[in-house]
């Protein structure tokens, strides 16, 4: 059994071995299934997600590298560099879906939820942020992420005057989604 709070030095070499076993995959070393570098950028969709370790867009969606655009922070907070990064997914890439990926047990929700008190600068922020978005009356953090994915969904359209035409135009659409951590169900909204 792994250590679940290993030093810094056993974490960097965790990765470096996790990044040896992906290029022996990808050269067909390795037993499992190779890998194929993807030959351009043309992801088919963008994904804004949680940073949620447990809610990786890409195993969630079963999508190889370079079919998934995805932007990730605490909360699904998307902000000026997040829409700024789906503009370009969408004006630079073609990119004709973005969907809002909420999920269950979100720790920046429960934080959120319970009001937020002593968390550090920014994340104290970030949580204030994210409180602020919610009715006054929410229970728990399930509760809010389909409410936290929605108010995500609007914000990006807001934020963004070009988000904003291409939906209109029909040229872009906007999904959300809550993904289940416990049991790996998706909610689509």
């Amino acid at each position: 059994m792994t250590d679940p709070t290993p030093s810094a030095d056993e974490a960097l070499a965790r990765l470096r071995e996790g990044h040896r076993r992906f290029l022996q995959r990808l050269r067909g070393e390795a037993p499992s299934a190779p890998l194929a570098l993807p030959r351009s950028h043309r992801p088919f969709a963008a994904v804004v997600g949680c940073a949620d370790a447990r809610v990786a867009p890409e195993t969630v969606f079963d999508a190889p590298l370079g079919e998934l655009f995805v932007v990730r922070s605490a909360g699904q907070m998307a902000g000026a560099a997040g829409v700024a990064s789906l503009e370009f997914a969408v004006a630079g890439l073609g990119v004709p879906l973005i969907v809002v990926l909420g999920h269950t047990q979100c720790g920046a929700l429960q934080a959120a939820v319970a009001g937020g008190a002593g968390l550090p600068e920014q994340l104290g922020r970030l949580v204030l942020e994210l409180r602020a978005g919610l009715p006054p009356d929410v229970e728990n953090a399930d509760a809010a992420a389909p409410l936290q994915v929605r108010r995500i969904l609007d914000d990006l359209l807001a934020a963004s005057p070009l988000l904003a035409r291409e939906a209109a135009a029909g040229r872009l659409r906007l999904a959300g989604a809550v993904y289940d951590v416990t049991n790996g169900d998706l909610r689509w909204l």
